[in-house]
């Protein structure tokens, strides 16, 4: 099939898109650079997992997800990069070599055909519904050859006149009305929407992606407000660290690390992260998301929330986010949206508390986890 070179510019855009808008993961200076070195493994581990399962769109932002972060992210955004030991960075390199970097290309490729092919259908869509209105327009107007049941007494009429009328005047007088054009009922509704709209690419559409399950222990929520207690009283937030391992394809949340943190009414900012990260990487522990408190308000992700949940989501697709308002007796497991929220808030270059359009919604609650009332929480606290 020849594509226009249009259709082919619609194609090379979207990819282009995808890259600006979904694979540039959020750098903080204080996580340690070990972090990101761990936690990447479980990035081209579910990059792999989606290229065999034949997910592209999916596949092609974790691999170029992966490539970014090294190549560009790390290296101009922390202070720590030229720590990194020399082991991890090989290991890296050779990743994105022999894997990640050829498999990027090809699906880049795929796409880039698979957007033009589809834009390319849609556009002779939209002209063919164009000339068949045309067409149905054509059609209604009054012809000047009668074929009705009339034809016979208005031809006998004629012939009662021994001279043709002048031209400028009519043989029938029509009664004038509001529009200058015949009303066609037969014409169908023009719609509210702008058939010409470049369509979304699919991959953006959180019903397309494929998530693994998590589950989470029912014992959860009144442990972590156990250890929450003494912040719950004074109306300070507590926050915690989700880790977990993975299990035939699933995700097991087994751990809370609670690292040193300093929090207030609305915030909790967290503190000697080496200390965590440690703790998880010498545990043989995977970073499923976070965990906080609400001690004065309902359960939700304000916009700090939803930039600190950002970098978790984008190193791994199932991330969560846990929120517990104590106040209300209410406990919530939320994620971002594919399609919206990871593209929105990765691109706000805004700080602190802010607002965020959310038409569509950014955030939504989890539809990939499940509570096991078999299943307990281990609290590990590093405050103390």
């Amino acid at each position: 099939m020849t594509l226009s070179q249009e259709s082919i510019k619609y194609g090379r855009d979207c990819v282009q898109s995808l890259l600006e808008n979904q694979c540039r993961i959020p750098i903080r200076a204080i996580t340690p650079i070990s972090f990101y070195y761990n936690t990447s493994d479980n990035l081209i581990e579910e990059a792999d997992y989606y290229y065999k399962n034949n997910q592209p769109e999916q596949s092609f932002i974790l691999y170029s997800r992966y490539i970014t972060l090294f190549v560009e992210e790390l290296k101009l955004h922390h202070p720590g990069y030229a720590k990194a030991s020399v082991n991890d960075r090989e290991r890296v390199k050779e990743i994105i070599r022999s894997k990640a970097f050829p498999r990027a290309e090809e699906l880049k490729l795929k796409l880039q055909d698979k957007y033009a092919s589809e834009h390319d259908m849609k556009q002779k869509s939209i002209q063919e519904e164009k000339n068949e209105k045309i067409s149905a327009a054509s059609l209604s107007k009054p012809s000047t050859t009668f074929h009705n049941e009339n034809e016979h007494t208005l031809q006998q009429l004629k012939t009662n006149y021994t001279q043709i009328p002048p031209a400028n005047v009519a043989l029938f007088t029509v009664p004038p009305t509001d529009n200058s054009h015949p009303k066609n009922f037969n014409e169908p509704i023009k719609p509210t929407y702008d058939r010409s709209q470049k369509p979304i690419p699919s991959s953006t559409n959180a019903s397309m992606t494929i998530f693994r399950r998590i589950t989470v222990p029912n014992d959860i929520t009144p442990k972590f407000l156990q250890v929450a207690q003494r912040n719950t009283e004074r109306k300070i937030e507590t926050c915690g660290i989700l880790a977990g391992v993975r299990r035939n394809d699933q995700y097991i949340i087994t751990h809370i690390v609670v690292p040193k943190q300093n929090g207030g009414p609305d915030s909790c900012d967290t503190e000697k992260e080496e200390e965590m990260v440690e703790y998880i990487s010498n545990n043989d522990l995977i970073t499923l998301g976070w965990i906080h408190t609400h001690p004065t308000q309902t359960v939700f992700l304000s916009s700090v929330d939803l930039h600190t949940h950002l970098p978790y989501q984008m190193l791994m697709q199932e991330a969560i986010a846990i929120v517990i308002s104590p106040k209300y007796n209410e406990t919530a497991i939320f994620s971002l949206t594919t399609d919206t929220g990871i593209q929105v808030i990765s691109t706000c270059k805004k700080t602190g508390f802010h607002e965020h359009i959310n038409h569509p919604p950014l955030f939504l609650p989890a539809s990939h986890t499940v509570y096991d009332p078999a299943l307990q929480c281990k609290m590990v606290d590093l405050r103390n």
